[in-house]
């Protein structure tokens, strides 16, 4: 009888709290779990891309593992997304302050990087090359890179991503003319 009581008891606490916390869940907001998701999937593709580059130069003898490690563990905490080059110099700045790699490697380093066959580096050459000549404005690149955050973009369709740029077209955000100039130089 005490087992029957306990047991209704028990049954009766765990479904309230199935409830409760049902509840409570549902008064969070989506976006963020989907957007936290996306932006993890950017920068991992964006640290496999570098770690593929860097160990190629650990082959070449340019870097030693122990430096790859460390590049790859400061970009991880920096959250570089591989959208830009500029700031991937930045991060290794610090590294060259530091001592841990030299200045000639960070040399080599975001040389390999502009030269990748990666798109997702490719792409962040282009968006910094345009950038440094006038063709877009930093916010411009800065909404270009929100843009791809938010749709996901995998880094290796061309289509997809005029697609995501025609989006920033229809909005306002740049002109054809600049997405026309973007995609035009991803094509070369």
């Amino acid at each position: 009888m005490l087992a029957k009581i306990l047991g209704t008891t028990l049954a009766a606490a765990v479904f309230a709290t199935a409830i409760g916390g049902t509840a409570l869940a549902d008064t969070s907001s989506a976006a963020p779990t989907t957007a936290a998701v996306a932006t993890d999937h950017t920068y991992q593709r964006a640290i496999d891309a570098l770690r593929d580059v860097l160990g190629r130069m650990v082959d070449e003898g340019k870097l030693t593992p122990k430096q790859r490690d460390a590049v790859i563990d400061a970009v991880r905490r920096a959250d570089w997304d591989g959208y830009s080059v500029e700031r991937l110099g930045d991060i290794l700045g610090v590294l060259v302050r530091h001592d841990v790699i030299g200045a000639r490697q960070r040399d080599l380093i975001l040389d390999a990087v502009r030269h990748s066959d990666r798109i997702t580096f490719r792409l962040a050459v282009v968006l910094d090359t345009l950038t440094d000549k006038g063709v877009l404005s930093r916010d411009q690149r800065d909404a270009i890179v929100v843009a791809l955050h938010r749709a996901d973009w995998d880094g290796f369709s061309i289509e997809r991503l005029g697609d995501i740029l025609g989006g920033l077209v229809q909005r306002g955000v740049i002109s054809a003319a600049q997405r026309d100039a973007i995609l035009d130089r991803m094509r070369r």
